[in-house]
């Protein structure tokens, strides 16, 4: 085969891979550039990895500091609570929570009221080391959205909650 035949062949196997790939008129399928869910996901996983790579000379990935967040915010939480609130499976939060344990960034304690019941808590920080933490989460945060304006930043915020009200 001639590098002038591997290049027709190579060609005509890109026209039929678009040609397979595209929904045939009319057939009611899926445009991924029309699909809101497709979007969201993808922005969430940028949003991840924005908040990871900020997150790392604190030494924390980006779950981890939305569970310590929420600790340091509402306080010592069941796992129960706080996967209300991180929206994790029962078995990835636990999963975090042991890993978070063994890096001492929480403990977990006996419930006062319950002796039956274990809560989460954050380890002790500094306050300074928080505000570090929280600080970044601000500033990432405001890069990756910078392309909206204060009023959009609402109105998005607004509407996701609008489709996921929580619990």
């Amino acid at each position: 085969m001639t590098p002038s035949d591997a290049g027709v062949t190579i060609s005509r196997m890109r026209n039929i891979r678009k040609r397979a790939s595209r929904p045939a008129a009319g057939d009611g399928a899926l445009r991924l550039e029309e699909s809101a869910a497709y979007e969201l996901g993808r922005t969430f996983r940028r949003l991840n990895r924005a908040f990871s790579a900020a997150l790392r000379p604190h030494g924390l990935s980006a779950v981890q500091a939305n569970i310590l967040i929420t600790l340091w915010q509402g306080g010592p939480r069941t796992i129960g609570a706080l996967q209300k609130y991180v929206a994790q499976s029962s078995s990835t939060l636990t999963g975090t929570i042991d890993r978070m344990e063994r890096a001492e960034l929480v403990r977990r304690v006996p419930a006062p009221r319950d002796r039956r019941s274990i809560l989460i808590e954050p380890a002790d920080w500094p306050a300074a080391r928080r505000a570090e933490v929280v600080e970044t989460l601000l500033a990432t945060e405001k890069t990756f959205f910078g392309a909206l304006d204060d009023g959009e930043r609402k109105r998005l915020l607004t509407l996701l909650q609008k489709v996921d009200p929580g619990d």
